[in-house]
């Protein structure tokens, strides 16, 4: 059997040094051997896939014995030929970019399987998040809004409503699906579309046989099956999901009922449909998605002790009311890939997403601040009431978004040293947008402020086109690689034309040590999606131009041999230079735009990520950044401040382990650290971005599980039915930080506002189930 108890088919078995006397164990992992009685011989397993083993048996007349035993993987370094992964391969030579197989992300611990902080722990060349709760992810200092995803090349959406990471629900990527996902920070080539940060490609499985996983925790729950048709032409992976954070909720800072529901079911399906003696010439692949999200809470209360120039103070605050969170999203595409021959593709792809989201609120608070006696009978205990006011937030939105999109992507082999992409993209986009909220604080009877009060409704329709075209060259001796595209959009509302001209180089010298560099610049546009146009007032800036992004990258690429053990460090420096920009504020993962090209700003940093097998037949990596985010923004007299993105400092390191003589025994630790944000009080545009974070996140998640082996046979003795089931136990937040995602800003008598922090969840224990079948 291999270590997690599956059988080893081929292995040979040979008693002593007689080469005649061996067995091939069969499909079973079973063998039968005769050894001379009453003399010790050794009996040595030997299979090219795993390391050998040896062991000394001694019997008697007429004694039968049964030995089992359990072979480890060997990694050999071949000398000669050497045999790789086309598709990593293509990705090492591509500046920014990593390429992680589905398997290795989802053994990070992140709770409920979310792909997005799988993605993060995942170590990927300038990622962050600061919040364990949410989907959102920023790359080199950009927004949210500024990474492009696509699964097997159709683009995916995020929610527009949702305020806070708690409310966002499932995001579409269903990591049990994945087969491996390739990142790119910046750099990327013009085949892949119009954001300034990042782009994620996501190719899902296309399984050979029957597989299947079911997957139970405290938080979620999912059940995936795929399989093939018996000619192996058609395929199939279907997996529906369930999340329930309700448990993970109550260790917030405000008790409550807290009623979070998110589930979904999707499904990718990949038909060959070249007829009979015609394999693999035309192929229909389909993607469906539908997922349904309701969220609502009923707050009651809030204690929160913090730290102030003076002390200790604490708020309180009594709630009355309900928040309501519910949307809709139906997600899909079609694509239809042909292959004239064997030097000429042609894909056509249409997709369509469709959401409907709506919010409510209607919620009453109260609260008090105060000074805190620490050395009465009890560290809440008030000494001196510092302020008591109220607020009153209503809200009634809804969104409702339509995106269509009609695509033609091509591939073209001139030659063993050219090959050409080129495609044309045309997009309709239909946005209803109406919002009705208001917000009030009193002081004592007093209203002192009225925010936020918006009552509009906007309706946009319009029509997005763009085209591709690239070229690559590749050297006789594959020392060189380059790609020379041009990528241009068009957009209705504003007339707007972008022309983007992007370039990627990369050199592998004939050296010993296995190293390439890669270089990257281009320009990179985002016209204006709905929410940037929407300035604070809730109307539409129909004039917004696109905002630009100049990017210029470098970066080394090593794969080395330690320990006899492969690795890989990739290191890079980059530079952007952004202009047209559209100032932004985030309030946890809600995005408020100022509407207006009023900016320019840069992004500048060093990314370092290792890899490799620290243990054994194991994947893990540790991964640092050190970036600077700033921006000027027109009329402020202080110049160039920093971007609410501006975390100069990230670590993720992931390491998994087992026990030495028993690898079904596993650990899995996920680190997170992430240095303080700055932030501003609201509506003092003087002081916007003025603090830097007094709380750095760090966060350490661990995962220990036990592997199962369970072999159950059908009748069939060649079909296997159960394989393994895995049990275990996550801890997440183990160090039990208070991670800050935002603030709460209150007033005293005297008009002084405090910033109250607003952490995310405690640590809490997780309890895991899955099985694969």
């Amino acid at each position: 059997m291999d270590s997690i108890g599956n059988p080893v088919e081929s292995a040979m078995v040979q008693a002593g040094v007689n080469q005649n006397n061996f067995y091939l164990t069969n499909a079973e992992g079973a063998y039968i051997i005769t050894i001379p009685t009453d003399t010790l011989v050794t009996v040595f397993f030997n299979h090219p896939s795993f390391s050998p083993r040896a062991f000394e048996v001694q019997l008697y007349k007429d004694e039968i014995k049964n030995l089992d035993v359990k072979l480890f993987k060997q990694i050999y370094q071949l000398k000669e030929v050497k045999v790789v992964d086309n598709k990593e391969t293509e990705v090492r030579q591509q500046a920014g970019s990593v390429f992680v197989k589905g398997e290795d992300l989802r053994e990070i611990p992140v709770g409920y399987g979310e792909f997005t902080q799988q993605l993060v722990a995942s170590g990927a060349l300038g990622i962050a998040s600061n919040n364990e709760l949410s989907s959102d992810y920023s790359v080199r200092g950009g927004s949210f809004d500024e990474n492009l995803i696509y699964v097997n090349n159709i683009e995916i959406y995020r929610p527009f409503i949702a305020r806070s990471g708690q409310q966002e629900g499932l995001s579409f990527v269903n990591s049990n699906m994945v087969d491996n996902i390739d990142f790119s920070s910046g750099g990327w080539e013009a085949q892949y579309g119009d954001k300034l940060s990042s782009s994620l490609n996501i190719e899902y499985k296309k399984p050979l046989s029957f597989e299947g996983t079911l997957e139970a925790s405290l938080l979620n729950g999912s059940l995936t099956l795929g399989g093939a048709s018996k000619n192996k032409k058609h395929t199939a992976i279907i997996g529906a999901r369930y999340k329930s954070t309700e448990y993970l909720l109550n260790t917030l800072q405000t008790d409550g009922e807290y009623r979070p529901k998110f589930g979904d079911v999707q499904s990718y399906l990949s038909f060959d449909l070249s007829g009979k003696g015609k394999k693999g010439k035309t192929y229909l692949d389909a993607i469906m998605s539908y997922a349904a999200n309701r969220y609502s809470v009923f707050p009651s209360t809030r204690s929160t002790n913090f730290q102030t120039g003076e002390g200790i103070s604490n708020l309180t605050i009594a709630f009355e009311g309900k928040e309501q969170l519910d949307y809709d999203t139906f997600q899909g595409g079609l694509k239809l890939i042909h292959n004239f021959n064997d030097k000429f593709t042609s894909n056509l792809i249409t997709s369509a997403m469709v959401t409907q989201e709506r919010e409510r609120s209607n919620l009453e608070s109260a609260y008090r601040i105060c000074d805190v006696d620490d050395i009465g009978n009890g560290v809440n205990d008030c000494a001196t009431e510092q302020g008591i006011g109220g607020e009153y937030q209503y809200s009634r939105n809804t969104l409702k978004a339509n995106v269509y999109t009609v695509e033609n992507r091509n591939s073209w082999l001139l030659n063993d040293l050219f090959d050409v992409e080129f495609g044309v993209q045309a997009k309709f986009e239909e946005i209803n947008d109406n919002l009705s909220e208001y917000q009030f604080q009193d002081s004592a009877d007093y209203v002192i402020s009225i925010d936020d009060q918006l009552k509009t409704e906007n309706n946009l329709e319009s029509q997005r086109y763009s085209a591709y075209a690239q070229s690559s060259y590749y050297s006789n001796n594959n020392q060189h690689k380059m790609t020379l595209g041009v990528r241009g959009t068009y957009w209705s509302v504003n007339n707007e034309v972008n022309v983007s001209p992007r370039f990627q180089y990369s050199f592998k010298p004939e050296w010993e040590k296995d190293v390439v560099f890669n270089f990257a610049s281009g320009v990179y546009y985002q016209p204006p999606f709905y929410r940037e146009m929407r300035r604070p007032d809730g109307t539409l800036n129909e004039d917004l131009r696109a905002q630009g992004s100049l990017h210029i990258i470098g970066g080394i690429n090593y794969n080395f041999e330690q320990w006899g053990r492969p690795f890989k460090l990739i290191s890079e420096v980059y530079y952007k230079h952004l202009w047209n920009v559209v100032p932004y504020n985030i309030d946890n993962i809600r995005i408020r735009y100022s509407g207006e090209n009023e900016g320019v700003a840069y992004a500048t940093g060093i990314d370092t990520r290792l890899s490799g097998e620290f243990i054994p037949g194991t994947q893990s990596w540790i991964s640092l950044s050190v970036m600077s985010t700033k921006e000027k923004i027109d009329n402020d007299p202080r110049g160039y401040i920093r971007r609410p993105t501006d975390q100069r400092v990230t670590l993720a390191m992931f390491f998994q382990d087992h026990l030495p003589n028993n690898p079904t025994m596993r650990m899995n630790l996920r680190f997170m650290y992430g240095s303080g944000l700055p932030f501003g009080p609201p509506d003092n545009p003087e002081l916007r971005n003025a603090f830097s974070g007094g709380n750095d996140y760090m966060r350490l998640d661990l995962g220990l599980n036990k592997l199962i082996a369970l072999n159950k046979k059908s009748d069939n003795p060649n079909e296997e039915f159960m394989k393994n089931l895995s049990i275990g136990v996550e801890i997440l937040n183990v160090l039990g930080n208070n991670n800050v995602i935002s603030y709460t800003w209150v007033k005293t008598y005297d008009g002084t506002q405090y910033a109250v922090p607003n952490t995310l969840s405690q640590r809490f224990f997780n309890v895991k189930m899955i099985l694969h079948l």
